[in-house]
């Protein structure tokens, strides 16, 4: 009998071990991954200056990286980051191939319904582009007209809602964009506005171009997260949090938008709960 009882027993102290197992795996998420495999796997731009780009010595820069950086260095995990097409991001997040997305991706209420994002870390404006030489001087003399724009942005959609008789021409990337107004295949070009201006120094011919003064819709950026990943996406936000509690993410921003940088523009925000 007492045999019996200790098998029984045994067996029941078993079942709860595997349940409890089960319950375990049932509720390990992606911030569990992360953290047992101890890296970040990010995806980043290598074409979008000044937020996340290739640099000179081939390393990867910019404000959005150095910001995944310090996420990372708060989490207290190593960092991999992996250049990405516009096209391939919200795919290969679905997929589970990547943590997180930083490539100044603009949250709209689109993109909310196929994937989450963190706290909002840049608020800028788009803006549109044309050249001096083209007479245009108001958004409105684009009715009619061909713009071009980056096949993944926003910016596209804001200035046909602005002027819904604009010849929207979409292709790959900000680099193209900026051949087609160039070349004179397009009249305009529409972006973010810091990303325009950097197009335009890095040109060197910035005299040549007009930021049309009629134009601005305000975007908010944030990093890019699978769907329905609260955990990993709560930890995120908090080191963000943290980094702007402490000072770090206005030093950030000094590095790439203070006084002496190539690219000056007032912070008018902080990173905050409510974004």
């Amino acid at each position: 009998m007492s045999t019996l009882k200790n098998f029984t027993t045994l067996r029941w102290v078993f079942c709860a071990a595997v349940f409890s197992a089960l319950a375990f795996s049932a509720l390990a998420d992606r911030l569990d991954e992360v953290k047992s495999r101890g890296q970040l796997w990010v995806g980043v731009s290598d074409t979008t200056p000044p937020f996340s780009f290739k640099a000179g010595d081939g390393t990867l820069s910019g404000y959005d990286l150095d910001l995944v950086r310090a996420v990372a260095k708060r989490l207290g995990l190593g960092l991999e980051m992996t250049p990405l097409s516009s096209a391939e991001r919200i795919p290969l997040l679905q997929q589970g191939k990547l943590d997180f997305v930083a490539t100044s991706m603009t949250r709209t209420p689109e993109r909310l319904r196929d994937i989450d994002f963190s706290h909002i870390y840049f608020v800028t404006p788009h803006a549109v582009i044309v050249k001096k030489s083209s007479g245009i001087t108001s958004v409105q003399q684009l009715s009619g007209r061909k713009a071009s724009s980056a096949s993944t942005s926003t910016a596209g959609g804001n200035l046909k809602e602005v002027v819904p008789g604009v010849n929207l021409v979409y292709v790959r990337d900000y680099a193209q964009a900026f051949a087609a107004l160039k070349d004179g295949s397009v009249d305009a070009f529409t972006t973010d506005e810091t990303v325009l201006a950097a197009i335009v120094r890095d040109d060197g011919h910035s005299g040549d171009y007009l930021f049309l003064p009629d134009f601005t819709k305000s975007r908010n950026v944030g990093f890019a997260l699978k769907k329905d990943e609260v955990r990993l996406t709560s930890a995120i936000n908090q080191a963000l949090l943290e980094i702007e509690a402490s000072g770090e993410a206005a030093k950030i921003w000094d590095t790439w938008f203070g006084p002496t940088s190539a690219q000056p523009a007032k912070r008018t925000f902080k990173i905050t709960a409510q974004y």
